[in-house]
């Protein structure tokens, strides 16, 4: 980390902080804006907010506030104004690094992590986690053909991933219609000349977009000893059409309908109380019939403290079974039970890019996807 590198990329960034090397990470936004998201890793971060406009307005001061006895790494929202910063401080004679893209970029980096792999290498799984929002999908290989469970919207990443795994992407699914992000599944169906499947309600997906039925298998695989079954079950509650995919009978892919702490808020359509007891009813009585050894696999994380020590967001149903939302006596304490902030205002301009309703810019969407997501009904516990 040292040398006269003037900035770093955000993967190479993440590693270090990982690794638990001594830097300062010094973010330039406002204060609002670092209380609501900044920078985690799996190792306490050093940080301070001074922000770019203390440096504006009095250079000396502003600086005077840094602390020295680490590495200084500066963050911004877009990178713009922390390279400034990092100017300011290499006129004051002070080393420190720009964070390539700010905080616009840890929100869109992606990172997989094997989740599990047989030893002859024809199954592999891999958790791909946007940890900057919260955002997890899933790649499948069988052999020689691949699919990818709640894809984010750098489909390049996917394919290139894919490709080195010498398979090629046959399947794409959404596990619902995403509130938080928008969805790469209908470009990388295209991309790859694959199915596209999504949950929603009848007449709502303007995408091309094939509908699966509850308890329909899909197998995938190629040569056929790599063959693999995957089960779709209708698991409404987060959203009416919700759905989660079990692979194998074991590994559950849970969308926003269970996470690893909480449950997918019901709210987002505006019926929290009919579709909070379409939860209820999905969490006691359909996954009632799955051992307590299913693996969940949900599409969101709240933090990096969700993740194990190999950096992977999993549970088992039986341990989730303990939590609060499965100890309630019957529906109507559920609904009341549920703990519901007010949804981001661009949450409603997401689904409807999601459903094919609109064609938003780049621009508009990175605006609309910046911070972590708010999925979840409750707090961890």
């Amino acid at each position: 980390m040292t040398g006269e590198q003037t900035s770093i990329e955000i993967g190479e960034l993440l590693r270090a902080l990982d690794a638990g090397e001594p830097l300062l990470l010094l973010d330039v936004r406002n204060e609002d804006d670092f209380a609501s998201w900044s920078i985690e890793a799996r190792r306490p971060v050093a940080a301070v907010n001074v922000p770019y406009f203390a440096f504006l307005e009095d250079g000396a001061a502003a600086i005077a506030k840094v602390p020295r006895a680490r590495p200084i790494v500066v963050v911004c929202a877009k990178g713009g104004s922390s390279a400034l910063v990092v100017e300011l401080l290499g006129a004051a004679g002070i080393a420190a690094r720009n964070v390539e893209g700010g905080m616009a970029a840890y929100g869109e980096h992606l990172e997989a992590e094997s989740v599990s792999e047989s030893s002859a290498g024809a199954f592999g799984l891999w958790q791909v986690a946007r940890r900057g929002k919260g955002c997890l999908s899933y790649v499948v290989r069988a052999g020689a053909e691949a699919l990818v469970v709640d894809p984010s919207r750098d489909v390049d990443w996917y394919l290139r991933f894919v490709s080195a795994l010498g398979a090629r992407v046959v399947r794409v699914l959404d596990t619902h219609v995403h509130a938080d992000h928008v969805s790469g599944g209908p470009a990388l169906a295209a991309r790859a000349g694959a199915p596209y499947s999504a949950g929603a309600g009848p007449g709502e997906l303007r995408h091309r977009a094939e509908t699966l039925a509850d308890g329909r298998r899909i197998r995938i695989g190629s040569p056929p000893e790599a063959a693999l079954e995957l089960e779709v079950l209708a698991t409404p509650g987060h959203t009416p059409g919700s759905a989660s995919f079990l692979l194998g009978g074991r590994y559950l892919f849970s969308g926003d309908t269970l996470f690893v702490r909480g449950v997918g808020r019901p709210d987002l359509g505006g019926q929290a109380d009919a579709w909070g007891r379409a939860l209820y009813e999905t969490l006691h009585a359909r996954l009632a019939r799955l051992p307590d050894s299913t693996v969940i696999l949900p599409a969101h994380s709240a933090g990096v403290e969700e993740a194990g020590a190999h950096g992977i967001v999993r549970g088992t149903l039986g341990e989730l079974r303990q939590g609060r939302e499965f100890r309630h006596a019957d529906a109507d304490a559920f609904v009341r039970a549920l703990a519901i902030e007010p949804a981001p205002a661009a949450y409603a301009e997401i689904v409807r890019a999601n459903l094919g309703h609109s064609a938003p810019t780049p621009d508009e969407v990175a605006e609309w996807e910046l911070g972590k997501n708010r999925c979840a009904t409750s707090a961890p516990h």
